[in-house]
């Protein structure tokens, strides 16, 4: 009887401390323990990622999206994450891409596709992987698909460097012998379909460094680098752009 009455007593307690928990919340008008609730995914990916875990960053907010799809935010961190599981450090690549623009403008001012070319960027590229390849692209298309007006101008820079890093790679991926360079017989292996997206990821990302506002020198050289790529590629023999390209892109250049 005694053990019947400690619980029924406990049981009271519990429901009165419940009761009074709950009364109090509703009188203060606020939860003291929403923001654990409603903590931000971005906040979570984030630190995914500054401790070197991009896939954990991915499925965070892959998640996220599910609840509030478009949410500029989430889209902009899940590109890095995607970005950043490839390898693909874009703030090295534009340093790199800085670096072969000033090389190219102190030189007597031609320069060749092996020298200050796509192929010059092959040495800060991951492996050209299929995965790889796949999640760079899966970056870019995630940065396409925010709206013009809510992109920020980090998000337009951004654009600019991952296609930019897309058809890089997809270059890489035809340099079989690992020499650091395209030869003519590599080039001919290139496929139409590759050619073709390597040409509208060159035109990608000069459009996106055509809206880019930021005064950065290296940020500016990166831009002048696509540009004269874009500028040999039209200058280079051929019938069609894929022919162009292929010409552009052999180690002894057009």
């Amino acid at each position: 009887m005694k053990h019947d009455l400690l619980i029924k007593t406990r049981r009271i307690i519990h429901t009165f401390i419940f009761v009074s928990l709950t009364a109090a919340i509703s009188a203060c008008g606020a939860n003291p323990f929403k923001s654990f609730e409603e903590k931000d995914p971005a906040e979570d990916a984030t630190v995914a990622l500054e401790e070197g875990k991009p896939t954990k960053a991915i499925n965070i907010l892959t998640k996220a999206l599910q609840d509030d799809p478009g949410n500029a935010k989430y889209i902009s961190i899940l590109a890095l994450a995607y970005a950043e599981r490839a390898g693909i450090n874009a703030l090295t690549l534009a340093q790199k891409m800085a670096s072969n623009s000033e090389s190219s403008s102190s030189s007597s001012g031609v320069s060749s596709s092996s020298t200050h070319g796509v192929t010059s960027l092959f040495s800060v590229m991951p492996a050209a992987t299929d995965a790889n390849i796949a999640d760079v692209d899966t970056a870019v298309n995630l940065m396409l698909s925010i709206s013009s007006d809510a992109r920020t101008a980090a998000d337009i820079l951004k654009i600019a460097m991952y296609e930019t890093a897309a058809m890089t790679l997809r270059t890489k991926k035809y340099d079989l012998d690992g020499d650091g360079t395209i030869s003519a017989a590599e080039a001919l292996a290139m496929s139409s379909a590759d050619a073709l997206t390597i040409l509208s990821q060159i035109s990608g990302a000069a459009s996106a460094f055509s809206g880019n506002s930021s005064s950065s020198s290296v940020d500016q050289a990166a831009a002048s680098q696509i540009t004269n790529i874009q500028s040999a590629i039209s200058q280079c023999p051929g019938g069609d752009q894929e022919t162009q390209l292929k010409n552009y892109m052999s180690k002894n250049g057009c």
